[in-house]
Parts: structure tokens; C-alpha cells; sequence
């Protein structure tokens, strides 16, 4: 990155504009799975015709003009859409210059999201700048699921009285609060509630709203709770990304997860995207035998680095 920053760089970040819209859609296009947050505040941006100031725009020079180059998202999380040139040299500049760009025109994340291979070769290139990491996660399993999940057999627990997986509402937000939060320390490492409520609180009251949070309820030695629960955590490109996902810890190895993950896709297939993803770490081999009995499959790799 020292090198970047001595030379004229060939590439640089400018805010998005309209015009620029399709041609980032179709460059998320290409790998849906990977790129379904980008593409997610594009096809918002598209709908509305309201860009948002976390999209930008990576331009190569051409000649007296520009070029296209890929797209950053810079909201909470840092994601980046860098389709290789076929050339590794010209790969290494682009990068380069990205990076520079980065620390030269943007605040540090909350975290940095993405395919592994760019996102762990960005985060090299920026740690002198934006370092030194909270956490890093360098091997993500990157799953999928296109198809009806394998039917998962109805779980028989005496003590435990299970109602159906179905869309949260507004009232069952009270109940629903404290498992994302018990699901966001044990995952993120930090209480949301101290550190960001209302926009925390926000985000939740948005998905629940929208259709895109998932809740069961269950009734153990007379009290009810919520027992399982997922989200919708990001929707664009024919893809949903589901986060989230949160089992009761004194319920744990009963098969809850696998009978409501079932109940999930089914639902979000039918109502927001043909395409079900998620990623998770590799060592969580529980969450890993789970996502594999629904018929979730591998397809790429990704990382995390936390700050």
C-alpha cells in the first residue's frame, strides 16, 4: 500500500450517481450470493431513485475517461465488489488503489464483510490505518439453499410444548428483544443495547415490520419464550441472506434449529427470494450439521475483521 501512495493511482472512489445504478446491478449479478448487501442498497437506490451515501463508485482510468471498476458499501460494514481484470498485475494495482482510497476518503467500519480472498487482502493493505482489529474471522463458510428444504421430522419433547415458526409482529417484540441481543453478544462480542440502542432497536422494529423476522414461541414448566428465531438480515438480487439465526441455550441439541430453519426457507422462498444464504464460522460445527440436514450447501468462503 506504501507503493500506491507514491505513484498516481489509476483508481479512485467517487460517490455513486443514478446513472451509474445498472452497471454496479450487474456487477453484483454476477456472484448474488456473495454481493447480496451491495446489491441490496442498489436495487433500494434503483426503486426510489434516492442513492445512498454509502455507495461508491470504483473508477479506472481509460484513456481521457473512466471506467467502471467495481463498487464499495460503506455503511456499519465495509463490503467490496472487485471483479477480477484476468490479469494478476492489474488485480494488484486495483487493490492497491483501493485501499489507499479507502483510508484517504472513508471513516473505519464497524466491520469489513465479504469473500474472503478480497476482503482479507483489503484488510492487509488498510491495518496500518484502520488496525489493529477486535476480532478477526478469516474462514466463513459461505452456504446456499435454491430448492425446498429436506423435511425435518417433528421433534418429540414431553416437556417442551412447541408452537409453528412464524413472521414476528409488533407484539411480540418485547419477548423477541432479549434472544437477538443474548444472539448478537455471543456472536459480535458486544451488548447492542449499550452501544447503539436506538439504532439497534431500529433495525429490529424494520424487520419485523417488513415480514422478514422469523419466531417461534414455546410453553416449558408453564412459561412461554421465544425458543428459535432468524432474520431476513439482507434482501436483494434474488438472494436472502438470513442472520440471526438463535436457538434457546437451555434447548440447545434438541433439533430446533434444523425443524425451524426448514420452516424458514419455506417461508422466505415463497415470500422474498427463490435464493436462501448465510454464512457462518467454520469451527460452529453444531450450526454447520444443522444448515447441512436442511440441504444448505457450500459455495465460497468468507471473512469478517471486527473492530
Amino acid at each position: 500500500m506504501t507503493d500506491s501512495l507514491l505513484r498516481r493511482a489509476q483508481h479512485s472512489l467517487a460517490p455513486a450517481q443514478r446513472r451509474d445504478l445498472a452497471g454496479l446491478r450487474e456487477l453484483c449479478a454476477a456472484d448474488p450470493v456473495s454481493h447480496v448487501v451491495p446489491a441490496m442498497h442498489l436495487d433500494a437506490a434503483i426503486a426510489s431513485g434516492v442513492v445512498p451515501g454509502g455507495l461508491w463508485l470504483v473508477r479506472r482510468r481509460a484513456g481521457w475517461g473512466r471506467e467502471t471498476a467495481g463498487l464499495i458499501w460503506a455503511g456499519a460494514n465495509l463490503c467490496a465488489v472487485l471483479p477480477s481484470a484476468g490479469d494478476p498485475d492489474a488485480d494488484e494495482d486495483t487493490r492497491a488503489d483501493v485501499a489507499a482510497a479507502l483510508v484517504g476518503r472513508l471513516s473505519r467500519p464497524a466491520a469489513m464483510v465479504g469473500v474472503a480472498e478480497l476482503t482479507l487482502d483489503l484488510w492487509g493493505r488498510v491495518e496500518p490505518w484502520w488496525g489493529p482489529a477486535r476480532e478477526l474471522r478469516p474462514r466463513q463458510a459461505s452456504m446456499v439453499i435454491d430448492r425446498a428444504a429436506r423435511t425435518v421430522a417433528p421433534l418429540a419433547v414431553a416437556d417442551l410444548e412447541l408452537e409453528a415458526v412464524r413472521l414476528a409482529r409488533e407484539g411480540d417484540y418485547d419477548a423477541l428483544l432479549p434472544a437477538c441481543v443474548h444472539m448478537f453478544i455471543g456472536e459480535v462480542g458486544y451488548d447492542p443495547l449499550r452501544h447503539g440502542r436506538a439504532a439497534y432497536e431500529q433495525r429490529l422494529h424494520s424487520l419485523v415490520r417488513a415480514g422478514r423476522a422469523y419466531v417461534q414461541f414455546g410453553v416449558a414448566q408453564g412459561r412461554r419464550q421465544v425458543v428459535f428465531k432468524a432474520e431476513v438480515g439482507a434482501l436483494g438480487g434474488g438472494v436472502a441472506q438470513l442472520q440471526g439465526v438463535w436457538v434457546h441455550p437451555e434447548l440447545r441439541g434438541r433439533g430446533l434449529a434444523r425443524s425451524g430453519l426448514a420452516a424458514v426457507i419455506e417461508g422466505v422462498r415463497a415470500s422474498h427470494a427463490p435464493t436462501v444464504s448465510l454464512y457462518v464460522n467454520d469451527f460452529n460445527a453444531a450450526a454447520l450439521a444443522a444448515y447441512h440436514a436442511v440441504g444448505f450447501r457450500r459455495v465460497g468462503e468468507f471473512a469478517t475483521v471486527m473492530f
